[in-house]
This record gives structure tokens, C-alpha cells and sequence, in this order.
């Protein structure tokens, strides 16, 4: 077999190939003893008549159709197998030579990166430091998480921080827009309650009710599409107000944190947020070591593959939307596109998202970054201790599939961590205090977040870490968008 390789635009390359003259005979007995077995020749059993006897009976261009049908196939593998390339569409062929066969094959492959200069890129690492008013934000927001509700002494109108207990409906003409709330629970000034509403909660005494209409814009991006362009009339009645009665700062209050002094609490505190902006800044940098990678590569992402990145992404949808008791036909509807139309949109990202992997994947084979089966047990090792129940999560962890994603998680770990060593020239994506989050101290500090909880994501007052309080229930995740927007407040 001779082949020739021409690499085309978009991934895309034409093979030539010949087979040789006694690569072609041998094809052609096997056809003819193939379609001899099927060919009835009076006075012959099956197999047994002249092969003169055969072409006679079928013709001769059978038999090298045949033979071309088969020797194609395998001179294709192989050619795929000597030049290492992937295939990702169906091939496009052309057959220009009869006997001996050679034909021209046109197929889009999966792609090959090219680094050129990777070395050279550079990112300076981020110091991270904890201010005095964000570790006092932080250890406010623990208090308000530990706040209990009174009523007031005295009746009086609501004002931010305060709970209040209403009921909400909202109405288009004479038809209800949306099941009514009824004694729901919303914390003025935290939860997403649209402005127009929050403000004639503000406006009333517990036993009053007010009425009003808000209409919305056409074109406001910021609302639901689904008010978009609507009025709707609102009544709101506020049964209760609430207001929160903060614990005393002291060595009891931090106690309930699980440590012993309130010194204590704040120096924990300091090194949780210490570790979340240490991480976000990792991130942050890790983001831009990337977009340079992205930057000096050389890739073609091939139409083919970008089909089969965009129908699997439809198919996630579908099961996502499946799960919840919809389908992807109604969120088309609604969303007034056609599935041709929605799968167009999706196209540049799972672009991106392919260019993005097949760029790290050639960073790499480069680097000649691979997971060994001992790194491989030693995770699973470390993640069965950690959980504290060893053998059960060892057997979880050699299930094949879990295991499989498992080893493509410790290649990912392994390849970010060799690129920030690269573009930091070995400083790490974090100086200062915060790096040694990312050296051996990085375990002990993670063991006793585990231990205590994340000290942060009780409080829900941080930029970074803002989990609601506890003692603030209301229904805000689930309230109708008719209620609650944020993009409005």
C-alpha cells in the first residue's frame, strides 16, 4: 500500500491511497471465493465451480467490486493507524483507479494543537490579603445568622433587617398571574424582592394592605421575559413584622461556632476567607494562563466535531429539563426558537469549549503529563481515608466508570498545576501569606475546615461566601419571578 496525506483547511485531510498489485490479487481471490459460495453453476456444488465459470455468471466488475469493497475498508484503517489520525465525520471517497485500486479519501479529524512559544508566557502571581472590615463583615453576618426574631414592642412600619410575614398576590385583568404567597417570609434589605414591592411592604403597619400596579417595560432585559411588556396589579398584606436580636460578641457566641474564645472565632474566620480568595485567585490566574494558551495556538475545530459537542449538549438539556417535568420542546417554545435555530446559538461556545480542551490536551503530551496507576491508587487511597469510611468508598472508587472520571480529574489537577508552575516561572499563582494554601500546609488548613465548617459559609454576609442565615427563612428561591428580581432592586 502506498499513501499520501494532504492536510485541508478545518481539520480536514485527503488521503490517496494505491494498493499494490498483490495486495489487489489476493483481495480479488477472496472476493471471487466469497461470491463463488453464492453462485449457483449447474452441475457444480457451491465453491466448486472454475473460477472462469463464476466471472462468466456474474461478471467480472462484481468481483472487483467486491474485492475494492474490502481491500478499501482495511488500506483505510491502516492508513488512519500509520499517520495516527482520528476520524470525526463520515469519510467522502473516490475511487480513480479500478485495478489495481486506488482511491482518494477526504475525512475530518480530530484535531492537533500547535504550542509554538508556550514556554514563554508569563502571568504574575496574585498577593492575597484579609482587611480588618471583611473579617467584621464576615463575623456580622455569623451574628445575624444567630440572631432570633422578636416582635417590637410597639407596632411600627418595617425597615431593612427587619422579617416580615406577608401575603403577596399578583393579577392581569381579572385572571391571577401566579399562585398567590401566603404568610410567606422575606428580611427587607436581603431578599430579592422586586423594588415596587419591597417599598409598599415599607409603607405598612402589621394588619394593613395595600393595592398597586407595576407595569413592566418591553425592553427591559434586566426582568423575566415573562413580565416583560405586562402590567400587572399587586395586593400585599403584612401580617407581622420581626426584628432581629443579636447575640453579645463574646467567648459564648463563638463557642457555638465550635472553637472556645471569640479570639479564636476571628482567627478563624480570617483564614477561611484567607483560603476562599486564595482560591478564587488561583482561579483567577489559572482563567489567564489559559487564555494565553488559547492565544498562541494553532487549532482548527472541525465542523463534524462541533455537531457532536452540540447534540450532546441538546441531550443534556433534554434529560435536565426531563428531570424537572418539562421537555425541551416546551423550553423552545417558550423561548420561541426552533431547535435548528437554539442548536446555531450553542455552536461558538462548544467551540470554544472543544478548542479550550484539545489546547490542553496538546499542553499535555508536550509537558508529558500522564496519571500512572500508583498516582492513580494513591488518590483513591487518600480520598477513602478522608471520608472515614475506607473500605466502603475503596470499593465505590474501583468502580470502572468512577474510576475513569477520577483519573480524568487527577489529569486536569496535574495539568493546571503544571501551567501556573510554567507561567509563574515557579513562584505559584498566590504569594504572600496565602501560598502556603497551596504547599503541604494546604491539608492541615483544609483538615480543620473540615473539622470546625466552613466558619464563612454560615455567615452570608461576604461577597465570596454568602450563605443566607439561617434564621432568615423565607421563600425567596422559590417565589414566583412576579415577586422577587434583584436585577430590579
Amino acid at each position: 500500500m502506498k499513501v499520501s496525506v494532504e492536510r485541508l483547511p478545518q481539520s480536514t485531510v485527503r488521503l490517496d491511497i494505491a494498493a499494490d498489485e498483490e495486495e489487489f490479487r489476493a483481495a480479488l481471490e477472496r472476493a471471487l471465493r466469497r461470491i463463488s459460495q453464492q453462485v449457483q453453476v449447474p452441475g457444480f456444488r457451491p465453491g466448486r465451480a472454475p473460477r472462469a465459470l463464476v466471472e462468466r455468471r456474474v461478471g467480472r466488475e462484481l468481483i472487483v467490486a467486491e474485492a475494492q469493497r474490502e481491500l478499501m475498508e482495511k488500506l483505510y484503517r491502516e492508513a488512519l493507524q500509520q499517520y495516527q489520525l482520528v476520524p470525526v465525520s463520515d469519510p467522502q471517497v473516490e475511487i480513480y483507479q479500478d485495478e489495481p485500486l486506488a482511491f482518494r479519501v477526504e475525512v475530518q479529524v480530530y484535531p492537533q494543537a500547535e504550542l509554538d512559544g508556550y514556554r514563554e508566557l508569563r502571568i504574575e502571581p496574585r498577593e492575597v490579603t484579609v482587611t480588618d472590615e471583611e473579617l467584621e463583615e464576615v463575623i456580622g453576618g455569623l451574628r445575624r445568622s444567630q440572631g432570633v426574631w422578636r416582635t417590637p414592642a410597639e407596632s411600627r412600619h418595617p425597615q431593612d433587617g427587619d422579617q416580615v410575614i406577608v401575603d403577596i398576590e399578583a393579577s392581569q385583568g381579572e385572571q391571577p398571574f401566579q399562585e398567590p404567597l401566603r404568610n410567606a417570609a422575606f428580611v427587607l434589605g436581603e431578599s430579592n424582592l422586586l423594588v415596587e414591592i419591597d417599598q409598599a411592604i415599607r409603607s405598612l403597619l402589621p394588619g394593613e394592605q395595600t393595592e398597586f400596579d407595576i407595569a413592566f417595560a418591553e425592553d427591559d432585559e434586566r426582568i423575566n421575559p415573562e413580565l416583560r411588556g405586562k402590567t400587572l396589579h399587586y395586593r400585599v398584606v403584612l401580617h407581622e413584622v420581626k426584628e432581629r436580636e443579636l447575640p453579645e460578641l463574646d467567648d459564648v457566641f463563638a463557642q457555638s461556632f465550635g472553637v472556645q474564645s471569640l479570639a479564636e472565632l476571628r482567627e478563624r474566620v480570617r483564614r477561611d476567607l484567607l483560603r476562599q480568595k486564595a482560591e478564587a485567585a488561583r482561579a483567577e490566574v489559572l482563567q489567564a494562563a489559559v487564555e494565553q494558551l488559547l492565544e498562541v495556538a494553532k487549532v482548527e475545530i472541525p465542523p463534524a466535531l462541533i455537531d457532536r459537542q452540540v447534540a450532546a449538549d441538546l441531550e443534556r438539556l433534554r434529560q435536565q429539563l426531563r428531570q424537572k417535568g418539562s421537555s425541551l420542546e416546551e423550553f423552545l417554545r417558550f423561548q420561541g426558537k426552533s431547535l435548528e435555530e437554539f442548536a446555531q446559538e450553542l455552536r461558538p461556545e462548544a467551540e470554544q469549549r472543544l478548542r479550550r480542551y484539545v489546547v490542553l490536551e496538546a499542553f499535555a503530551r508536550a509537558e508529558g503529563i500522564s496519571v500512572s496507576e500508583e498516582e492513580l491508587e494513591e488518590e483513591i487511597e487518600r480520598l477513602a481515608v478522608a471520608s472515614g469510611r475506607p473500605e466502603e468508598y475503596r470499593a465505590v472508587y474501583n468502580v470502572p466508570s468512577i474510576r475513569s472520571y477520577l483519573a480524568d480529574e487527577l489529569h486536569e489537577r496535574k495539568v493546571s498545576e503544571r501551567l501556573l508552575e510554567l507561567v509563574t516561572g515557579g513562584r505559584g499563582p498566590v504569594v504572600g501569606e496565602a501560598a502556603a494554601l497551596f504547599t503541604g500546609e494546604a491539608d492541615q488548613l483544609a483538615t480543620e475546615a473540615a473539622e470546625a465548617g466552613d466558619t464563612i459559609g454560615q455567615a452570608g454576609s461576604s461577597e465570596e461566601t454568602v450563605a443566607e442565615p439561617e434564621a432568615a427563612v423565607h421563600a425567596e428561591n422559590d417565589q414566583p419571578k412576579a415577586i422577587g428580581s434583584g436585577e430590579r432592586t
